[in-house]
């Protein structure tokens, strides 16, 4: 039902009469909570272009061929929501300048690194001639929470269509405890809202199945050309009440299928999982709190999703949280423009309980002092267990079939405390971490020949608890 009357502790005023957009409205104006974004709504060259209200960020982030590459879509605009063209090939002007002046990546996130330089990128303007077909799949929250919001997600749904190019392909559903396909995906303009008008009153229910509609969404792109870009949009307005889907397996199941995911949170919402899925599928999390957010942030993923600045390097390799910082300069301004963003490729932060992962750890002959060469890894796993403080692990020591069982079995369980350990004195509680080892009794494969014994010499961790 949609609320009436919501307190908020920090301020300790009640806000009654009002509900949907007009109440979140209200509490922003109030309270000072909305955070005044900038949506882009057109386009500017950047000689017409007044450059100290020049703002630059990296709007969202591709890591699917990581450690080979990692893909960049940034975004030069004005404070008046121009995105800024002709800074780089093919549609720079003035072949002279160079804006994009430097990369660096920050490693870790609790156990920082030195920043690196990124010596080698390159950088592609995409504007309105690269005729790129899309596949979309927007999806919206028809819980009974949401009715109060629908006219605004009409309006803004159709908004979305009309700015459709030629060959781009939509298809329109909506979710409460059912999944309903409003609009099957097709790219005819005209057809596509003349269906939608039909039906998207139809299907306001009580539960939200926020995962399982994501999971439906997938399906229904899975099909599509890979050579075309898949994205999802999400509207929502709270948790998940209803799924059966585990977002870990959604994120997998996108990221297999090459989808990215843009999540839309109405006001108040549980905003955690919606950050989350956005951030681990290349796509981007949005805020709104009123009908204008609404159909703004809309019109701005459609324009971003045309227009921007397309940057792409080999990464430095580290299984773990990446911070990334983008400088641009532009003539005639004073300071450097900085954008930045963030990757995180621990199997800490998609895996579930029981999950497995594996670190080649390596050890002295005979022994189990760690190998210097092998200590930035075992930094990597104390990171991530740091940045998750819930997380529980077992680490499990494996050995070949050369030597005895009790010589092997001995080895392996000094060798998974030596790596405890090693956690333990960079910061990790002894509490998370337990020890275990196990011999040459669960090989990986046989062992028939060099190359499978090392595959055998293994340090695993498990997950314990989440």
């Amino acid at each position: 039902m949609p609320v009436s009357i919501l307190i908020i502790s920090a301020g300790c005023r009640t806000y009654h009469h009002a509900e949907g957009f007009e109440l979140q409205r209200e509490i922003a104006d109030s309270d000072d909570t909305l955070h005044k974004d900038i949506y882009i709504t057109s386009t500017l060259p950047i000689d017409s272009a007044d450059v100290n209200k020049l703002l630059f960020d990296v709007w969202r982030i591709e890591t699917d061929d990581y450690p080979k590459e990692i893909r960049l879509y940034t975004r030069v605009y004005d404070s008046l929501g121009h995105f800024i063209t002709n800074m780089a090939k093919p549609y720079l002007r003035d072949t002279t300048k160079n804006y994009w002046t430097g990369i660096t990546e920050t490693l870790g996130k609790m156990l920082k690194r030195p920043p690196v330089n990124i010596d080698s990128f390159a950088v592609r303007e995409f504007g309105a001639k690269d005729s790129i077909p899309y596949n979309i799949a927007l999806t919206v929250d028809y819980s009974g929470s949401m009715t109060g919001v629908l006219n605004a997600i009409y309006e803004g749904t159709e908004l979305f269509v009309g700015m459709k190019m030629k060959y781009d392909n939509i298809a329109l559903t909506s979710f409460n405890q059912d999944f309903d396909v409003k609009v099957p995906l097709m790219n005819d303009t005209a057809k596509i809202l003349n269906i939608y008008r039909a039906n998207r009153t139809r299907g306001v229910g009580l539960f939200s199945g926020v995962y399982n509609a994501v999971w439906n969404c997938i399906d229904i792109l899975k099909n599509t050309s890979l050579k075309d870009p898949r994205v999802i949009v999400v509207f929502t307005d709270g948790d998940d009440n209803y799924s059966q889907q585990k977002i870990g397996d959604l994120i997998r199941k996108a990221k297999e299928n090459k989808i990215h995911i843009f999540t839309v949170a109405f006001g108040y919402s549980q905003d955690y999982n919606l950050r989350y899925m956005s951030q681990y599928t290349g796509g981007k999390f949005y805020k709104a709190y009123t009908k204008k957010d609404l159909i703004s942030i809309f019109r701005d993923i459609y324009m971003s999703l045309r227009y921007y600045y397309y940057i792409t390097y080999k990464p430095p390799k580290y299984w773990g949280y990446h911070h990334v910082a983008v400088a641009v300069n532009v003539p005639g301004r004073k300071d450097t423009l900085f954008g930045y963003g963030e990757y995180d490729m621990s199997d800490m932060d998609l895996a579930d309980v029981g999950d497995v992962f594996e670190r080649p750890i390596l050890f002295d002959f005979d022994s189990s002092n760690i190998k210097p060469v092998s200590m930035p890894i075992v930094e990597e796993v104390a990171d991530a267990m740091l940045s998750h403080p819930r997380i529980k692990i077992e680490i499990q020591g494996h050995t070949d079939n050369v030597g005895g069982i009790e010589y092997n079995q001995s080895l392996s369980e000094r060798r998974a405390k030596a790596v405890m350990e090693a956690l333990i004195r960079l910061g990790v509680e002894a509490r998370r971490l337990r020890a275990r080892g196990f011999g040459m009794s669960v090989p990986k494969v046989p062992n028939t020949s060099d190359e499978n014994r090392a595959k055998n010499r293994r340090t695993e961790f498990h997950i314990l608890a989440k």
